[in-house]
C-alpha cells in the first residue's frame, strides 16, 4: 500500500500504480482517537476485502493533533494530507489524489464493519451500470436523553435509507461510494457553499440525479457511527442550524425545481413584522408590535399539537416531543437567517421537488398545511382583536 504525507507544506510522494481497487477518503478534524478506531477497523485482518486498497486522510487539525494523526496514518499505511479546507473540499481533494476507480467516503467518527469495503466494491463488479452505492449507518455508544428526542425528529431516518428497497436520490456522506469518473464528471461536492457542513450530500445526490443516476442501496455495507459527536443539545442545535443554512443553497441552485408551497411559519412571521410596525405607527398603538410574536407562538404550539396527534403514543413523552420541535425550529431558523443574509426568501414560501413522483404526496401535505396555517392566522387575529 502506497502513501503520501504532507506536514504543513512538506510533501513526500511515493509512486502510485492505477489498477482496479478502492480508494477510501476520510476527512477529519481533531479526532485522534476516533480516527485510530476507524483505521484499525479498515486493516486487512479486520476486513473481508482482498483487492487493491488505499486510505487517504485529509486533515485540518491544529499542529498537536495533526502530528498525532500523521504518525498514526503512517503506522496504518494511510496517505496523509494536511489542508486548511472545509469538509466537502476535503473529500474533493482526496478524490483528486485517489488511485483507484471506486471512491469510498467514510467520516472519521465511524468504524467499518468487516464486510464494508467488499459490500461496496462487490456491487460495482456485479453490475457495471451502478455508479454510486449508499451504505447503512448505525449509531453506537451511550445514548443519552438527546437520542430519545432525536427519535421524534426526521434527522435519523436518512442514515437507514439503505434499508429501503429501490434507489435513492441522496444519502449521508459518512458512508457512500461512487465511481471516480462520475464523481469527477459532476464536479464532486459543491465548494461554493458556506464553510460549515450542511446539505452538501443532498446537493451531490441532486447533481448525480440531474446526470441521470441514482444511488443503489446496500444495507450490508454497514458502518458504526459514534454517538460522542452528537451527545449534547447545543451540538445538535449548532448542527441543525447549519443544515438549515445548507437548505438555502439547495433551493438557490435549483430554482427551476421550486414549487409554491404553504408558507413556513417564520416566513409569515417576517411578513407580520412590517405590517405590525406600520400599524403601530399609523394607529399609535404599540400593542401591534406583539402581533408577529403572537402568531409565532400559535404556530409553534399548533406544530407541537400536530406532532402529538400524528402519533398518540407520543403523548406519553411530551418532553421529548417538545425538544424535538425545538430542534426542528432551530433548523428553520438556520434557513431563515440565511434567507435574510442573502435577501432571497423563496425557500420560505416554496418547496423543492426533485422526483416527479413526489409531487402527489407534496400536494396532499400542502392542502393539509394550508388549512392549518389559515386556522393559525384566524386564531392569531381573533386573540389579538380581543386584547386590542
Amino acid at each position: 500500500m502506497t502513501f503520501i504525507t504532507q506536514n504543513f507544506g512538506k510533501i513526500n510522494i511515493l509512486p502510485k500504480v492505477a489498477i482496479s481497487g478502492v480508494s477510501i477518503v476520510i476527512p477529519t478534524y481533531k479526532r485522534v482517537d476516533l480516527c485510530e478506531k476507524l483505521l484499525v477497523s479498515l486493516q486487512g485482518n479486520n476486513q473481508t476485502f482482498f483487492s487493491e486498497l488505499e486510505i487517504i486522510i485529509i486533515d485540518n487539525s491544529p499542529p498537536s493533533e495533526a502530528f498525532q494523526i500523521e504518525k498514526m496514518s503512517l503506522r496504518y499505511g494511510a496517505r496523509y494530507y494536511w489542508q486548511k479546507i472545509g469538509v466537502g473540499t476535503k473529500r474533493n481533494f482526496g478524490a483528486k489524489l485517489a488511485t483507484y476507480p471506486v471512491l469510498l467516503f467514510i467520516d472519521s467518527d465511524c468504524e467499518a464493519t468487516p464486510a464494508l469495503i467488499q459490500e461496496h466494491f462487490g456491487l460495482y463488479q456485479t453490475n457495471p451500470k451502478i455508479v454510486a452505492v449508499l451504505g447503512r449507518t448505525e449509531f453506537k455508544g451511550r445514548k443519552n436523553w438527546l437520542w430519545k428526542v432525536l427519535q421524534y425528529t426526521p434527522y435519523l431516518h436518512p442514515f437507514t435509507f439503505a434499508d429501503e428497497p429501490g434507489q435513492k436520490v441522496w444519502g449521508p456522506s459518512n458512508n457512500f461510494s461512487c465511481r471516480r469518473e462520475i464523481f469527477q464528471k459532476i464536479g464532486g461536492f459543491n465548494e461554493d457553499w458556506c464553510d460549515k457542513p450542511g446539505g452538501e450530500d443532498v446537493d451531490f445526490g441532486c447533481r448525480l440525479y440531474e446526470e441521470g443516476h441514482l444511488f443503489s442501496t446496500n444495507p450490508k455495507a454497514l458502518v458504526y457511527h459514534t454517538t460522542e459527536t452528537w451527545k449534547t443539545f447545543r451540538q445538535m442545535c449548532h448542527r441543525l442550524f447549519n443544515w438549515g443554512k445548507g437548505e438555502f443553497y439547495l433551493y438557490r441552485d435549483r430554482e427551476n425545481s421550486l414549487y409554491y408551497d404553504c408558507p413556513k411559519g417564520l416566513g409569515l412571521f417576517l411578513i407580520f413584522i412590517p405590517v405590525a410596525i406600520a400599524s403601530a405607527i399609523a394607529l399609535g398603538k404599540g400593542l401591534w408590535l406583539t402581533l408577529p410574536f403572537l402568531f409565532l407562538g400559535i404556530n409553534w404550539v399548533s406544530r407541537f399539537v400536530l406532532h402529538c396527534c400524528y402519533n398518540p403514543y407520543r403523548l406519553r413523552h411530551l418532553d421529548r416531543v417538545f425538544f424535538a420541535e425545538v430542534l426542528m425550529f432551530v433548523y428553520e431558523i438556520g434557513l431563515t437567517v440565511q434567507c435574510c443574509k442573502e435577501r432571497w426568501f423563496a425557500p420560505l414560501f416554496q418547496r423543492l421537488i426533485i422526483l416527479p413522483e413526489d409531487a402527489a404526496f407534496v400536494w396532499n401535505m400542502q392542502v393539509l398545511y394550508t388549512w392549518i396555517t389559515f386556522a393559525q392566522l384566524v386564531l392569531t387575529l381573533s386573540i389579538f382583536q380581543s386584547f386590542s
